[in-house]
């Protein structure tokens, strides 16, 4: 399958960063004093990432879990270092503003769907991977309460608008970063048929007998994350988080998830993080 061969190829690609980080990281092996993540400059931006293995839906709205590779990275505008970021929130580059209130561009890869003989899918239309880029808002009102809000439009895999509310309380210190909050995720009408969909030609090559379906009517999930990050050394991290999502609406009742999958979403995540830098 092509999200085996992915998840094969970011386990590669994650143990040639860690091996060719390693020797660096020996240097320095105390946490960081004051808090803060040490970013990696290019042109004086800072750059910041991670690698993780995750567990998730095999489409929005299965009830069935694989494994997959998953990953951060942010840029930060020179002489802004580089602060918190929800393990949910889009790749991104600041254009505007400072760790109070800042703003710049996303970009979000939405995986594809497949029809392959062991799934439920069996017989459905495939969907391709999507790329949606956007803008994203984020504000922080206290220095532990962080809002932070996307807007994408897709421009291959699909044409649709979505979009993601998010809060966290966030608690930073030498050694642990912790986050809690809920999330509103949003699709425009265009955005639910292009997921939830099932095609009279879907109906009839279908196995499991489930019938036509027109979604229509805006995407709507809510849910919380939970994230932490304890800080083995300056340079190392360890990161785990979970989620959960409910979907809701049209997307809940197509067959897709109301019969062959379920509206209730669960994903977790491990990784390392590895910070570049002095």
């Amino acid at each position: 399958m092509i999200k085996t061969f992915a998840a094969f190829a970011g386990a590669v690609a994650g143990a040639a960063i860690l091996m060719s980080a390693s020797a660096s990281a020996a240097q320095s092996d105390a946490p960081p004093s004051d808090g803060g993540a040490r970013g990696w400059t290019i042109f004086g931006w800072s750059v910041s990432g991670s690698v993780s293995g995750q567990v998730a839906p095999d489409y929005m709205g299965s009830k069935s879990y694989e494994v997959d590779p998953s990953g951060s990275l942010q840029f930060h505008r020179p002489g802004v270092q580089p602060s918190f970021g929800a393990p949910d929130d889009s790749p991104g580059l600041q254009v505007l503003g400072d760790k109070t209130l800042s703003a710049g561009v996303v970009v979000r890869g939405r995986s594809s769907r497949d029809d392959s003989d062991d799934s439920v899918l069996r017989g459905l239309h495939k969907i391709d991977f999507a790329f949606e880029p956007g803008l994203y808002a984020e504000w922080w009102p206290t220095d532990i309460l962080r809002f932070h809000a996307e807007v994408r439009h897709g421009v291959v895999g699909n044409s649709a608008w979505s979009g993601d509310v998010a809060a966290d309380l966030v608690h930073q210190d030498p050694r642990w970063v912790l986050s809690i909050g809920p999330r509103v995720h949003l699709g425009d009408s265009r955005f639910t048929r292009t997921y939830f969909d099932v095609t009279e030609t879907d109906a009839a090559r279908s196995p499991f007998a489930i019938g036509p379906y027109n979604a229509d009517g805006a995407y709507v999930a809510v849910g919380g994350l939970a994230s932490a990050e304890y800080r083995w050394t300056r340079r190392w991290s360890v990161l785990a988080n979970l989620s959960y999502q409910r979907l809701t609406g049209d997307a809940a009742d197509s067959p897709l998830v109301a019969r062959l999958g379920s509206p209730d979403q669960f994903t977790g995540a491990l990784g390392l993080r590895y910070r570049f830098g002095r």
